[in-house]
């Protein structure tokens, strides 16, 4: 049971390890946070543009269509303007003639309105674009350090994880079922050392007969509090 209970500690530890070290490889140190807001930041606005470019030009080639539409429309009133026999008629021609070109107009203005906002995006893209190589090789020169530290605790977390592997592969099934419960039940500490005769989760002393149970080594002992897993280590009691 000593040497379950020891595996176990040490598979707590590695898996906490993993953890708190993945954590530190994808948190961006805060001297460099606002580094690398500003270059997200350019390639977001890049990212934009482009979006935007896409919808303008299929809006602009929506309001084209719509202005060609319009325009054969006057060209049909135009002609019927030539042939009508009635007042009423030359008067309702009219005022269809007066409503299309109201309508040219305005698609005019949208068309020349998406063309300018067009050039204008494709300008600004290009000198971004321009830039971005330079501002990718200065952000990567100012982050350089940081990646290499982000690769050292990738070796460090894959070796981790090989050892972790390596001890859940030795423990029953039953001990590791219980073991991932208490895990997952006490947010990641399932099994805690006795210090001073104590848990040194909850602080609750242990009972002179669980405790010597625990130093015997002969059976699992869980705290009579917290109801976590006690580890007692007689080198470090």
């Amino acid at each position: 049971m000593s040497s379950l209970l020891d595996e176990l500690y040490r598979l707590q530890d590695r898996i906490r390890f993993v953890q708190s070290r993945q954590r530190e490889r994808d948190t961006v140190p805060a001297e460099l946070a606002e580094v690398d807001r500003e270059y997200r930041e350019k390639l977001e606005a890049v990212r934009q543009i482009k979006a935007r470019l896409i919808e303008a030009d299929i809006e602009h080639r929506r309001a084209a269509g719509e202005l060609s539409d319009h325009q054969e429309k006057q060209k049909k009133y135009q002609a019927q303007l030539r042939n009508v026999q009635t007042s009423r008629e030359y008067s309702a021609v009219l005022n269809e003639i007066d409503g299309v070109e109201k309508s040219i107009r305005a698609t005019e203005d949208r068309v020349l309105t998406l063309e300018e906002e067009i050039e204008g995006a494709r300008a600004d893209l290009k000198t971004r674009e321009e830039k971005l190589p330079r501002e990718t090789e200065e952000h990567e020169e100012k982050m350089k350090d940081w990646r290499a530290a982000q690769r050292a605790i990738n070796e460090e977390v894959d070796a981790a994880k090989v050892e972790i592997g390596d001890l859940e592969g030795r423990m029953k099934p039953r001990d590791l079922a219980e073991f991932r419960r208490l895990v997952e039940k006490k947010g990641g500490l399932a099994i805690v050392r006795v210090v001073n005769n104590s848990c040194s989760a909850c602080h609750v002393k242990i009972r002179p007969a669980a405790l010597q149970i625990l130093k015997a080594g002969s059976e699992m002992v869980y705290c009579d509090s917290c109801k976590r897993i006690l580890y007692y280590d007689p080198h470090n009691p």
